[in-house]
């Protein structure tokens, strides 16, 4: 069967994008950061976190969740170690604004290492790894959402933990390695997904709220809710978990900023590490 899906051309969907998330308030060096991330994360093959975003964070903008204007608050900046409040700002356009500083840091001092706590969503964290390649350099970037939780400790049946996913990159002599996973089996976006067009997942990879094996996504959305497993699921979850708590260490924990404090209104932000 021949594929009848139509075609795309990159640069027009970036300026599409870019002009909507303009008409939604934001100035277009923000704009434009947005748009390029999302449209990288699709041609990366991550569609649930690329241009499947837009709607949701023009959504943020409009009612105030997304900040349209402004820059982060430096709460700490040591040569090799640098700490910022997001303010809610597009999590895309503070990642760049991130790798701009760290980069010349790194090739000065051998490291260098930025915290951003109340950041907003920073779209797909593979996305990153492109720019570390072409840098020549290694990088790892962890991210947490300390006021979401879908994900349950092993054993437990109620969520802590978002999915939580780390990513790493590095050159080679030739090409490189780019890794982008996550602490739990799946994603909310991919169950979020899974569960409008009315689809199961191949595998339990959720339990409900007694603790019972699934796959079907709506467990997320019954009351009282389910969960997404930790990677290696019932057997060897304790994997994940422990995955799930080193990007709590090192998003939360060095943010100072976690699950310990208020959640925000609207929706939920992210809180990244990044370190180059």
């Amino acid at each position: 069967m021949t594929d009848t899906a139509p075609l795309y051309r990159a640069d027009a969907l970036r300026d599409y994008a870019s002009a909507l998330l303009q008409k939604a308030g934001l100035a277009a060096p923000k704009a434009d950061s947005v748009a390029r991330t999302l449209v990288e994360g699709d041609l990366l093959g991550h569609d649930t976190h690329g241009l499947a975003l837009l709607a949701g964070y023009v959504k943020e903008l409009e009612s105030g969740g997304m900040t349209r204007d402004g820059a982060p608050e430096v709460l700490s900046d040591r040569p090799a170690a640098v700490l910022w409040d997001g303010k809610r700002l597009p999590g895309p356009w503070l990642m760049d604004q991130g790798m701009d500083l760290l980069v010349p840091r790194a090739r000065e001092l051998g490291t260098a290492s930025l915290v951003i706590r109340r950041s907003h969503h920073i779209a797909c964290l593979a996305v990153y790894m492109l720019r570390a390649l072409q840098e020549d350099m290694l990088m790892l970037l962890a991210c947490s959402d300390p006021n979401a939780a879908s994900v349950a400790p092993f054993g437990g049946t109620q969520a802590v933990f978002t999915p939580n996913p780390l990513a790493m990159g590095f050159p080679l002599s030739q090409g490189g390695v780019m890794v982008d996973i996550s602490a739990s089996i799946t994603t909310n976006g991919m169950s979020n997904r899974k569960r409008a067009a009315g689809e199961t997942f191949a595998e339990e990879w959720l339990i409900d709220a007694a603790g019972k094996p699934s796959n079907n996504p709506q467990v997320l959305f019954d009351q009282p809710p389910g969960t997404l497993l930790p990677v290696g699921g019932l057997s060897h979850g304790h994997k994940g978990y422990g995955m799930a708590l080193l990007v709590e260490t090192l998003t939360a924990g060095l943010a100072g900023h976690g699950r310990a404090d208020p959640p925000e209104a609207g929706a939920p932000p992210s809180t990244s590490r990044c370190t180059t």
